[in-house]
């Protein structure tokens, strides 16, 4: 049972898109948490681990309803979620020091994205949202790790599989191995490669931490990618520049962005600009 004297912040569920979890959501609690005696945190099962350095409890949900979409899911009614799990957990969740926080457009004002340096106000908390790099320095396993967007949701986003075929050629004219990542219902992979779909993500980060580079149009792994400290190669529409280089970057974590033929470069062209620019991320690491 929860001690009634201490404050306790519940924060909660998440059923967004796991981007939009790692940049609006989960560096904005780990700061506001130092402000509570305990965190309760509300989440995916396969998010547990964004939240196991600062969280006191992470309570386990999957979210009724349709496709995640930015901070929200199709169909699904947080207040209704927040109500049955108060039901379910009343004895941890409900003693008047609990402050309930649902998610919201943290840190995404309606001029554009907020970048990682600035303040925001919760809970009549000014913070900053506090990132942390995920993964820890292991032998490397694989050298490029693809992310093949399938999603039903935008699927005019998603490379053709045909693409990704003539990629991971190219990859293996050079003896790299190469690991595919994303969920199982979300993300393909390929004969060739390695299945990594749906891995553990305490286990994830450490492929990524490790990996020479991600490749894959914009998307949540993508953007795990850059917390991991991976140096990637994302493709998406010009809009979304800033966002990769800059606002959602706060490792500054190397990263190839390609907007000429937006969402569908091909595999040639990508390949191409990525030794390029692979050339001069190795030559800026050697000079650090």
């Amino acid at each position: 049972m929860t001690d009634q004297n201490k404050s306790t912040l519940v924060a909660g569920p998440w059923v967004g898109e796991f981007g939009w979890e790692l940049f609006a959501w989960q560096a904005y609690l780990r700061s506001l948490a130092k402000h509570y005696d305990t965190t309760v945190i509300v989440c995916r099962e396969a998010s547990a681990h964004l939240y196991e350095d600062f969280a006191s409890t992470i309570l386990p949900y999957e979210p009724p309803g349709g496709p995640s979409d930015q901070w929200f899911r199709h169909g699904c009614e947080l207040r209704q979620c927040l109500a049955d799990l108060f039901t379910e957990h009343r004895d941890l969740l409900v003693n008047p020091g609990t402050s309930v926080l649902l998610p919201r457009r943290i840190g995404i004002p309606n001029d554009g994205i907020t970048s990682f340096q600035d303040s925001v106000s919760l809970a009549n908390v000014s913070i900053i949202p506090d990132y942390i790099r995920y993964g820890s320095c292991q032998a490397r396993k694989y050298d490029y790790i693809f992310h093949i967007r399938q999603r039903a949701i935008r699927k005019e986003d998603n490379w053709s599989i045909a693409k990704w075929e003539e990629l991971l050629e190219l990859c293996r004219k050079e003896e790299r191995t190469v690991g595919c990542i994303g969920s199982q219902t979300e993300a393909a992979s390929l004969p060739g490669a390695d299945d990594l779909r749906g891995y553990p993500l305490a286990e994830l980060v450490d492929v990524l931490y490790n990996c020479e580079a991600v490749f894959g149009p914009s998307s949540g792994p993508m953007h795990l990618a850059s917390l991991c400290g991976a140096p990637h190669v994302v493709w998406s529409r010009p809009q979304n520049e800033l966002r990769y280089l800059d606002h959602w970057n706060p490792l500054d974590t190397p990263v190839l962005f390609l907007c000429a033929h937006e969402w569908h470069p091909e595999p040639e062209y990508v390949m191409q600009k990525f030794r390029e620019w692979n050339k001069q991320v190795k030559l800026s690491v050697r000079n650090r």
